[in-house]
């Protein structure tokens, strides 16, 4: 998952690559990182999401999509929650 957090893959792809049950994967996901698959693939998005703002080339609309958020609004309200500021404020205040 490390490496393949920017791809929209659903949790039964990653515990198939794994070669693991869904509910195995999750358990054992949990056990290693003290949070489910779901909120953790949230946060490294996120955290990418952070250094693409970084970007001056990239208007919001696309980090959200490259970060693969489906939907703009779910990414705005999902970014200003972690980081306290919607994603184009916190593009300037870098």
């Amino acid at each position: 998952m490390e490496a393949n957090f920017y791809y929209n893959l659903a949790l039964e792809e990653f515990a198939k690559l794994s070669h693991r049950s869904l509910s195995t994967f999750k358990r054992d996901f949990q056990k290693y990182y003290h949070q489910s698959p779901g909120k953790w693939l949230l946060q490294k998005r996120l955290d990418y999401s952070a250094v693409l703002l970084k970007n001056p080339a990239l208007n919001v609309s696309q980090v959200a999509f490259d970060c693969e958020f489906e939907d703009l609004s779910h990414f705005s309200r999902a970014f200003k929650e972690k980081f306290g500021v919607p994603p184009a404020n916190y593009r300037k205040e870098i």
